[in-house]
């Protein structure tokens, strides 16, 4: 098929069209069919399809209609699309009559439009059904069918073949305590066509009970008779159940508020009425019967000196609309002062505004003079631990005299050994030296005899040197030690060296026992700390063993180890192989005056006095712990850089 546009372009040659013949518009009929009111197109004898004045007024040219439209035999209809003479693209039904064979159109667009538009708006309206989980219905007023949404199903909980009894089957499933309901707002709705909302119960499937929140409305038709009810329905047993809650809730609230004697009020900002509940007129001491309780009445009672912070706290509350809590007394029918604590916060509208003030109220009287009772026993006590640190303070200064002074008797002890063979050496070589001065001196010196003197007093001058250098070593630590159980200098020192001079000083206590002291040490290792504070520790766990560790038979064996704990720690492990510690001790071995040996003189400080030196003054951890066989283990953990006492 061609299509050949005139000058004009108005017309259309079509060649190859079927035989079917409907005869062409006599030449008469032209003028009557441009004056057609409406859009249309005539095929002329030759085929051509020519539009009428209307058709060129709107369309302008027939380019863009289907080519093969001339060949549709009259009483087709056909939809086509084709742009208008402003450029917008409409929808056309196009009918064919005959003979002639003359086209007429008709816009539909508004109408295409308006039903797409009505299909998308019923399609978001089935969204929004199914996103609310909200369901309808329909009841036809005449036919009484009941047509049921899939949704209405669900919020029912029911399958569709349940309902294929009608309305019947909808009044089966409903409780029997609200039927009456469900049948006045039908007839509500019929008897006085408006919309109306109720609430009444179903059985589902499983026979459990659900809520449905319901609204019906009449429809008419366009006499406005009634022909059906519509209704939208939602499943409300989460709600329901939540508002059956909420009162069992405030009835728990209730008897809370009853059994801990709690009393709460309300006031209202723009009414100015105070409630208060039972148990808030036996806080205050007053009878529900005789006092009336008004914000006035509430002043009154009042006490003088405390009316302004109640007011404060109220002004508060309303500034700045957040909680607020107070403690004021009120004074009682009878004069008696009662203390009441309470809070107060806001409450607002659904605008955000500020409508009441509720309080919770506690009756505390007994509270407050228990707390005066109590500060009054706080000073007692404070002044009683004063008097106490300044005893326990001069127990522990005791208690370092008395290590001073056991440190010098070890001194001493080990000092006698080499001062008595220094004096034994000197007497014997004095003794030698006059023999070989008077030989000299009678001219009977022989050469054997002076061999023999030199002999022995090389021997005498070794010795002397030798007891000479121990005995200032010794001295030299007893300073050092002594300085440092006195002082509190920090600096850095070896540790194997250091623990074996603070074990010498100890070794006429530990020789004496008849027990032993073995150290391991690494030579090198370094720890700069408070050596006194150190030494001071180590001393107390090694007499604390030597008194309490062993039973009297035994022979016993004190291990300390010594060795890095990662880069920033020195770990002591301190253990005997003694009786241990009972288990119900442990948690008070380091508590002040605590011992099990009262009986022998003990005071029961020591491990206190090294508990508190490992952890405020070296900085460290001082624990105890049973070893399974094998006595008591003491581990003393310090940093390698103690922290500044300052």
């Amino acid at each position: 098929m061609e299509m050949h546009m005139t000058a004009a372009g108005q017309t259309m040659d079509v060649t190859g069209a079927p035989g079917q013949e409907t005869g062409p518009a006599p030449a008469s009929f032209a003028p009557l069919f441009d004056a057609l009111p409406i859009p249309a197109l005539m095929r002329e004898a030759d085929g051509r399809l020519r539009g009428n004045r209307r058709f060129l007024d709107r369309y302008g040219s027939i380019d863009a209609f289907p080519a093969d439209l001339a060949d549709a035999a009259p009483g087709a209809e056909r939809e086509v699309t084709a742009p208008s003479i402003s450029g917008d693209i409409r929808d056309l039904l196009v009918r064919i009559g005959g003979p002639p064979w003359i086209a007429t159109m008709e816009d539909v667009t508004d109408q295409r439009h308006a039903a797409r538009g009505l299909a998308l708006a019923t399609e978001k309206l089935e969204e929004a059904y199914h996103t609310a989980k909200l369901g309808y219905w329909e009841y036809g007023i005449h036919t009484g069918e009941l047509v049921l949404s899939d949704a209405g199903l669900t919020v029912l909980g029911h399958d569709r073949d349940r309902f294929a009894g009608g309305f019947d089957a909808l009044l089966g499933i409903l409780h029997p305590d609200d039927r009456p309901r469900f049948g006045n707002m039908l007839e509500s709705v019929v008897g006085n066509p408006q919309r109306v909302y109720v609430e009444y119960r179903v059985h589902d499937r499983d026979g459990r009970a659900r809520y449905v929140s319901s609204s019906c409305a009449p429809r008419l038709d366009a006499d406005g008779r009634l022909t059906h009810l519509f209704g939208v329905l939602m499943d409300s047993t989460e709600r329901a159940e939540a508002a059956a809650q909420l009162e069992a809730a405030k009835q728990r609230l209730e008897e809370a508020y009853r059994t801990g004697h709690l009393g709460y009020w309300e006031y209202g900002i723009h009414s100015g009425a105070l409630v208060w509940n039972r148990e808030a007129f036996g806080i205050y001491g007053q009878d529900p019967d005789r006092f009336e309780p008004t914000f006035d009445n509430l002043l009154g009672i009042l006490h003088p000196d405390d009316r302004m912070s109640f007011g404060n706290m109220l002004e508060s509350v309303i500034g700045n609309s957040r909680r607020v809590y107070v403690e004021y007394r009120v004074i009682d029918p009878v004069g008696e002062v009662r203390y009441v604590s309470s809070s107060c916060a806001p409450r607002f509208d659904l605008d955000g505004r500020l409508t009441h003030l509720f309080g919770v109220m506690l009756d505390t009287t007994e509270r407050a003079r228990a707390a005066d009772a109590l500060r009054a026993a706080k000073d007692r006590v404070e002044q009683a631990y004063r008097e106490l640190q300044s005893a326990q303070d001069s127990l522990v200064q005791t208690e370092k005299m008395a290590s001073l002074g056991q440190l010098v008797a070890g001194v001493a002890h080990e000092v006698n050994g080499p001062v008595g063979v220094a004096l034994t050496t000197a007497s014997h070589l004095l003794s030698r030296a006059e023999d070989v001065k008077r030989q000299f001196a009678a001219n009977a010196l022989t050469r054997s005899a002076l061999a023999g003197f030199l002999e022995v007093a090389q021997e005498a001058g070794q010795l002397l040197v030798g007891n000479t250098e121990r005995i200032a070593t010794l001295v030299h630590m007893f300073k050092q030690v002594a300085a440092d159980q006195t002082g509190d200098e920090r600096r850095t020192f070896y540790l194997r060296e250091y623990t074996e001079d603070v074990l010498l000083s100890l070794h006429t206590q530990i020789g004496s026992s008849g027990h032993r002291v073995e150290l391991a040490c690494p030579e090198a290792l370094q720890l700069e700390s408070f050596p006194g504070a150190f030494a001071r520790v180590l001393t107390h766990l090694v007499r604390n063993s030597l008194t309490h560790a062993f039973r009297p038979e035994q022979s016993g064996l004190i291990v300390i180890d010594i060795h890095a704990d990662g880069d920033d720690w020195i770990e002591v492990v301190h253990e005997d192989d003694g009786q241990g510690i009972l288990e119900a001790d442990l948690p008070r071995i380091f508590d002040p005056f605590f011992t099990t040996a009262r009986h022998a003189g003990c005071v029961g400080l020591g491990l206190h006095i090294a508990y508190n030196l490992a952890t405020q003054t070296l900085g460290g951890q001082l624990s105890v712990r049973n070893s399974p066989g094998q006595g008591a283990v003491f581990i003393l953990r310090v940093p390698r850089q103690a922290p500044d006492l300052g």
